[in-house]
């Protein structure tokens, strides 16, 4: 199946991810209609060929059902990933369930759904694969994917509506505010400040290489039906990480706050913070950011042929020029 020619619909198209798909899509001559709940934010999108800008939020599911007629793929995207867990809760997992239950009602050839290793929570040891249950811990986010997926496959079941799901890690590159724009402005402090000596393992994944990947689930006819993680795989640590945003900046140093100095505070709020929050995996975290954890590829390099294409180092020098351009980088 090729997409060329196809009308599909993305979620969440003005977002970091949604737009670079938005872009990929229209580049393959796709035609995209670009659900947007904010209107203002539709002006680089709305100038690509063959984009028709659709108002509409997730969670009005008469919306869905407008928005989703006439398309033969659904690309979902949009979600929330901060908050409390009933707002959460409002956009990522009844949200979902209205974009599923719209693309049912439509007949798509093929749903590929945007979830996160988030959802295997915080507790991860070793390697992790598409086997390894969901433990979402108390995480508002990991909670709600978790029950995302869930709300997906169940509607798929139930309407015999094909499926793909991806699991995303740490998406940065160019327009990603968290993975690097936060983290590069981290990693030019002199020294750069981290706990430990940064040689537990961290997730960076370049935008590109999951965008890739979102195009073929909605393609190849082994991925139906399946979830596949997308992450870097052999994962690399944290120091490697902030090191190559900090040699961008002119400087290699590292100051490693002692884990023991941190712990017991971070213990302490994880005690006091509230149910069902992420301050309450704040232990977890640490552990996590200390250890060694790999998502492994193994499953999307047999059975789809694919794996990530762009290497760390080249990915960080693409963020370049939006650096400059944010006034970041000198």
């Amino acid at each position: 199946m090729t997409l060329a020619g196809k009308t599909v619909l993305v979620t969440g198209a003005t977002g970091f991810l949604g737009s670079a798909l938005t872009t990929r899509l229209t580049q393959d001559g796709v035609r995209v209609r670009a659900l947007a709940r904010s209107p203002q934010k539709t002006k680089y999108i709305a100038s690509l060929p063959g984009v028709e800008i659709v108002s509409g939020d997730i969670i009005n599911a008469d919306q869905m059902h407008q928005a989703v007629r006439g398309c033969e793929i659904v690309f979902h995207v949009a979600a929330s990933m901060g908050g409390s867990i009933d707002g959460q809760r409002q956009i990522n997992t009844i949200g979902t369930r209205n974009v599923a239950k719209a693309a049912a009602g439509a007949g798509v050839l093929r749903v590929v759904h945007v979830s996160s290793i988030a959802v295997y929570g915080y507790n991860q040891r070793g390697d992790v694969t598409e086997a390894t249950p969901p433990n979402p811990g108390q995480d508002p986010y990991n909670i709600t994917k978790a029950e995302a997926e869930a709300e997906l496959r169940e509607i798929a079941s139930e309407n015999h509506m094909p499926y793909s799901i991806i699991r995303p890690a740490m998406i940065y590159g160019p327009y990603s505010g968290m993975w690097t724009g936060k983290f590069f402005r981290l990693a030019k402090l002199r020294p750069t400040l981290f706990i430990g000596r940064g040689d537990g393992t961290t997730f960076p994944i370049f935008v590109g290489d999951v965008v890739d990947l979102m195009v073929l689930l909605a393609q190849h006819p082994d991925a139906v039906g399946e979830t596949f993680n997308c992450a870097p795989d052999p994962a690399p640590t944290w120091r490697e990480f902030l090191s190559a945003y900090s040699k961008l900046a002119g400087h290699q140093s590292w100051l490693g706050i002692p884990p023991g100095v941190v712990s017991p505070f971070v213990t302490l709020v994880g005690a006091l913070a509230r149910p069902n929050t992420q301050l309450k995996e704040l232990p977890n975290l640490l552990r996590m950011a200390l250890g060694q954890v790999t998502f492994k590829m193994t499953k999307a390099r047999e059975r789809l042929g694919w794996e990530p294409k762009v290497d760390l180092q080249t990915g960080i020098e693409r963020c370049v020029p939006w650096l400059h351009d944010k006034g970041w980088l000198m």
